[in-house]
């Protein structure tokens, strides 16, 4: 089991039961999305261009690159190559601190809300970092902050602008050539984490994570459709 990152619809429409179950979880992120004040999000049609779907290095990927932006956010330096401990880092640990923190803290402060959570900003990189691991959306509209409501798949919602915005942060950070997000080099340098002789080549799981959501983000704004985690 791991991560696919998909632009397009990611289910064959002659399955009934498949289709309905999407267009279940799609009527309450457009709901979520009223409740907002934003427009509600219709896919497009794929016609002449082809759904992109994306595997990712399980869900452990997201951690590592989301240490290095806490990072950059807190003091504007790459940290050393994460490991199989980037999740418990104590900088991105502060920074989803912050995030609890101005939500009503944690499950208690859920369990109390009744209807969508307030907004909140925790740093310069809120839409890859506040979003959930395994499941959810981002929607090619520009709004600042991530949307919170539980009756939406990974409760958590994005803007594929925003997002686009901080992965092309970091892959500037991270300085990764133009590369193509599926061909065998970033794959290379996963295998390889910490060494290279140049700097994405180090930072392999980080780049490889990086490259592959900013083409989903790219590809989400340039035709309108929904980044969806699954």
């Amino acid at each position: 089991m791991g991560l696919t990152v998909s632009v397009g619809l990611p289910v064959d429409l002659e399955d009934e039961e498949l289709t309905d179950e999407f267009q279940g979880e799609f009527d309450e992120l457009n709901e979520a999305l009223r409740r907002n004040g934003l427009a509600e999000h219709r896919e497009p049609a794929a016609v002449g261009w082809e759904p992109l779907s994306l595997d990712m290095i399980g869900y452990s990927g997201l951690h590592y690159l989301r240490r290095i932006a806490a990072h950059i956010d807190a003091n504007g330096e790459l940290p050393p190559p994460g490991g199989d401990d980037s999740a418990e880092d104590p900088v991105i640990q502060a920074y989803y601190e912050r995030l609890d923190a101005g939500t009503g803290g944690g499950l208690l402060g859920r369990l109390r809300r009744r209807g969508p959570a307030p907004a909140v900003s925790a740093g310069r990189f809120d839409h890859l970092i506040n979003h959930s691991d395994s499941e959810g959306y981002y929607v090619p509209q520009r709004f600042d902050r991530v949307l919170r409501d539980e009756r939406v798949a990974g409760e958590l919602v994005g803007s594929s602008h925003a997002l686009r915005a901080e992965l092309e942060t970091l892959r500037d950070a991270l300085a990764i050539p133009e590369l193509d997000p599926e061909g065998d080099e970033l794959a290379l340098a996963v295998e390889s984490q910490g060494e290279g002789e140049s700097v994405w080549q180090r930072y392999g799981i980080e780049s490889f994570t990086c490259a592959r959501l900013l083409a989903a983000a790219e590809t989400s704004v340039e035709r309108g459709a929904a980044i969806v985690f699954a």
